[in-house]
């Protein structure tokens, strides 16, 4: 770092001077988490508006059921700054539950896993049988999964709506977000250069998003990414399900394929799309235009959905949106100090699972901005950013 925390900035604060790139889901949990630490001058600078890029593309889940310690850890801070922002702020956060199928004994066997350091963590996720998925899910086909992993209390939250909380929170903390403002160079110090003005600061945090290699080139602390594109379709039902289906997702985490998600999306319509937390596709380019879901994916979701709810299978699948996942080569979140640039801290790489990482994202981060070390995120962690030196950008 350019000076230890606890040593006065240039406006006479106690803390460094942040300047964080990038007013998504994980910029601006950065941002809040640097202002309740203490830091000194925090400036957001967003090349167009808060939640401009994937935060609202996204559909929000937040959620707790993967088969990791660490990863079971780090969305369960989500999860309580969640609640937290419910019940302080009013943020809607619809509880609609998450079940995670399985197709084996080996899932099952992990979900078990999963459901006992969920339980340490205050999580209420359990493995359920074929039978109480049929429950919970009456239209699923039988035979579709032995079981599943079932999150009774996750839910899902808008994108934009979140962002904008948080932006509001940030700003009556003091801090400023600069939007229109794209950097476009870096000098030494370092100081940012925008349209609007250099801004200097003692740490820069790259929370760009898809545009994080862009702007890691810019600082000279190269990342690699391969932003993946990816799609939501539309469905409208022909008839009201009669009961409120959960978020179902039809993929085991790092299993090295893409797997169907779907859920209820009002009274009459349902969201689906295909997701993994790897990169499974070539790098799409973070400037191209994002429209409606290609005919073939819409074509290829349909199929799936008519074998996994072939119940609703006058269903018409058409309309949607899409939006990038900034995933890394190894589909992990890269956060912290640069290797080769100190004072540039990291908080990138968050694939399709952004908006329930961002909590925990932006306390490690803000944690490395103010002390200079993050104890949520060791050096030795699967999110270090000493990976990167390993990586070709």
């Amino acid at each position: 770092m350019s000076r230890p925390a606890g040593v006065a900035g240039a406006t006479g604060s106690s803390g460094p001077r942040v300047a964080v790139v990038g007013a998504g889901a994980i910029g601006l949990s950065v941002a809040w988490h640097l202002v309740r630490a203490g830091a000194g001058e925090v400036t957001v600078l967003e090349a167009a508006h808060v939640a401009a890029g994937s935060s609202s593309r996204s559909v929000g889940m937040v959620e707790t059921q993967y088969l990791d310690a660490h990863e079971i850890a780090m969305r369960a801070y989500g999860r309580r700054l969640v609640d937290a922002l419910e019940r302080d702020h009013g943020l809607r956060f619809a509880r609609e539950g998450y079940l995670r199928l399985a197709h084996d004994g080996d899932d099952l066997h992990a979900f078990e896993l999963s459901a006992a350091l969920q339980a340490e963590e205050g999580c209420d996720g359990r493995v359920v049988d074929a039978s109480e998925v049929a429950r919970l899910v009456p239209d699923l086909a039988a035979g579709a999964c032995a079981g599943g992993l079932w999150g009774p209390s996750d839910g899902y939250v808008d994108g934009s709506d979140y962002c904008s909380l948080l932006a509001a929170l940030v700003r009556h903390a003091g801090a400023t977000i600069r939007s229109g403002c794209p950097v476009v160079a870096a000098e030494p110090g370092p100081t940012l250069v925008t349209p609007a003005g250099r801004f200097p600061a003692d740490v820069v945090v790259n929370a760009a998003g898809p545009w994080a290699g862009r702007v890691g080139d810019l600082l000279g602390a190269p990342v690699a990414l391969v932003p993946q594109l990816h799609e939501v379709v539309s469905v409208a039902l022909r008839r009201p399900l009669g009961y409120v289906m959960p978020f179902v997702m039809d993929y085991v985490p790092r299993s090295g394929r893409e797997g169907v998600y779907f859920r209820q999306d009002g009274p009459g319509r349902l969201v689906a799309g295909l997701h993994s937390d790897e990169a499974v596709h070539p790098g799409a380019d973070p400037d191209a235009p994002l429209g409606v879901p290609d005919a073939g994916v819409v074509e290829l979701l349909a199929s799936r959905l008519a074998e996994l709810l072939p119940r609703l299978d006058d269903a018409g699948a058409g309309g949607g949106w899409s939006g990038l996942y900034p995933t890394t080569p190894d589909g992990f979140p890269v956060v912290g100090r640069h290797p080769a640039a100190p004072d540039v801290v990291c908080a990138l790489g968050a694939g399709g699972v952004g908006i329930q990482l961002s909590p925990a994202i932006g306390r490690a981060a803000a944690e490395l901005c103010t002390t200079g070390s993050s104890p949520s995120v060791p050096d030795d962690s699967r999110w270090s950013a000493s990976r990167l030196a390993g990586w070709t950008a």
